[in-house]
């Protein structure tokens, strides 16, 4: 028994919603010209999504957080570290931010190792904010994320990940 197949193409509805063809150089440019001569400061931003994960560790601790929601509890103000540590001249917090969130996303599930794991990446990036540690090639920020990452290494290798 043979059956043909036929192929569809699905409508691709938000190319007509938004068009095509990218975007203007000179609107890029000039975005980017703004980026870079934004002066906000970072650090009242950054101690609120501190506190966000701060609220968020409780709560897991408390048990007030289902497991199964857990991990997108903790990293949705690791993810606007992540991101706007960089828009607003942060590179360091983006930097180890990605580190953290890459490590949480390649782990099987959080349990109170990784809830330490996570109070230490708070506790570097409470202390580069504290420091105004913004490069990450800096000594001080490089031995942050160097301590992190070993933290990381451990965590695996004790769990056999």
């Amino acid at each position: 028994m043979t059956s043909k197949v036929k192929m569809v193409k699905p409508e691709n509805t938000l190319k007509k919603k938004v068009g095509s063809g990218g975007f203007n150089e000179t609107d890029l440019i000039k975005a980017q010209q703004g980026i870079d001569k934004n002066d906000i400061d970072f650090r009242p931003l950054a101690q609120d999504l501190l506190g966000e994960l701060d609220a968020v560790i409780k709560a897991i601790e408390e048990k007030k957080i289902p497991e199964d929601k857990q991990f997108d509890s903790i990293m949705y103000p690791m993810m606007q570290l992540k991101s706007q540590g960089g828009l607003f001249k942060y590179p360091l917090v983006s930097h180890i931010s990605h580190k953290a969130l890459d490590f949480l996303e390649n782990i099987n599930g959080p349990d109170g190792d990784v809830i330490k794991i996570v109070v230490a990446y708070r506790n570097s990036v409470q202390a580069m904010i504290k420091l105004q540690l913004k490069e990450v090639e800096s000594p001080v920020g490089s031995k942050l994320v160097t301590e992190l990452e070993q933290a990381f290494a451990r965590y695996k290798k004790a769990k056999g990940q």
